[in-house]
């Protein structure tokens, strides 16, 4: 068994160092003895592998533990992460100069002197708790980090019972391609009453083969997020009260009746110009459902690839949620077999999938 000592705040092996590195990647070499993490060094104190001394004194396993909950910050969830990653048989280490908790390497990985091994990392996680908040901002930064060594971006959450749940999260690649189409047909006529705009004649091709508003027996009825394109789009002309009103006034009596509407309609009108066809997703607690383009909407029985692909929901890049709205958001995504995304609706419209995984 290897020996361990702590001494000004580090935790230290100076005997037969790159022996307890390849144990796993434990800790990082330099010079002539290896430096442990206290998440490193209680793993490997639990596995017995090695006893911890300070002042010349062995200390147990409870003493290190709650010496390292003050030495590290959060140190009770990042072990719970940690071990529970160990234990599902990947090679885990701290994050180091990575904007991370941790790094995850992929299972069977070798350790070399200098660490060239870094292509093989698989995720960057972020441990966090339950009552602690979501930042998209800042998860964005630490994507393109994890972007920059080909890896993947996580989040371990750890809620009250103590035990830990994995996301990840990354780019929507299919919905930040650029494409553009265009909106071809007759114009036609309609009606605002209220938050519906109802088109009596006419209105066949805004139905098909774009699906604008909600068919009825003898016409069709567009929500303003609908309408208000259409009319940039010059296929629509709306009345009120018998007079024509201009796109600026159908935008600020949707405002007025919708406080999210701005942000709402930035993401709505991006995917429309992009092809893909956007209805209403209250149903499933989100602004939107998304559908592929070319799909056709339809009742009864349907293939995979005509069900709703995405549900996503339109927010500014200083959104921040709590992990239970989040964890909400996923769930009921997931129930429909679709993919939860966030919209951007800054400057630069992107959009970011976040999916739950089981390492």
């Amino acid at each position: 068994m290897h020996k361990a000592d702590i001494e000004n705040g580090e935790i230290t092996v100076d005997e037969d160092p790159e022996e307890v590195f390849k144990i796993g990647g434990y800790g990082k070499l330099d010079s002539e003895k290896l430096v442990l993490e206290p998440i490193e060094a209680m793993s490997l104190l639990q596995r017995e592998k090695i006893e911890i001394f300070e002042d010349g004194k062995k200390l147990t396993e409870e003493e290190f533990y709650r010496k390292s909950c003050k030495m590290t910050e959060g140190f009770h969830e990042k072990f719970l992460v940690y071990n529970d990653m160990r234990k599902r048989g990947f090679v885990v280490r701290p994050g180091y100069s990575f904007p991370c908790d941790l790094r995850v390497y992929e299972r069977g990985v070798s350790f070399e002197k200098d660490e060239k091994k870094l292509k093989h990392v698989k995720w960057l996680v972020d441990v966090v708790r339950t009552d602690s908040n979501f930042s998209i901002r800042q998860k964005v930064k630490k994507l393109e980090t994890a972007g920059n060594i080909r890896s993947k971006l996580a989040l371990g959450i750890v809620d009250e019972e103590g035990d830990a749940t994995y996301y990840e999260i990354d780019e929507e690649i299919r919905l930040n391609e650029e494409n553009s189409m265009e909106f071809e047909g007759d114009k036609a006529t309609g009606f605002l009453e209220g938050n519906t705009v109802t088109v009596w004649e006419d209105y066949e091709n805004l139905y098909e083969p774009s699906y604008f508003g909600k068919k009825r027996k003898n016409r069709i009825e567009l929500n303003l997020m609908e309408a208000l394109f259409l009319v940039k789009e010059n296929r629509l002309t709306i009345k009120k009260d018998g007079e024509e009103i201009n796109k600026e006034k159908v935008e600020e009596i949707a405002r007025e009746k919708d406080i999210e509407f701005k942000n709402k309609y930035k993401v709505y009108e991006d995917l429309r110009e992009k092809g893909f066809l956007v209805k209403c997703g209250f149903k499933f607690g989100t602004h939107f459902r998304v559908y592929d383009r070319g799909v056709e909407l339809k009742k009864g029985q349907k293939s995979p690839d005509e069900h709703t692909k995405w549900v996503v929901h339109a927010v500014p890049e200083d959104l921040t949620w709590s992990y239970p709205e989040l964890s909400r958001f996923v769930r009921l995504a997931l129930n429909i077999r679709s993919k939860p995304t966030l919209g951007i609706v800054d400057e630069t419209k992107k959009y970011y999938r976040i999916r739950r995984i089981k390492p």
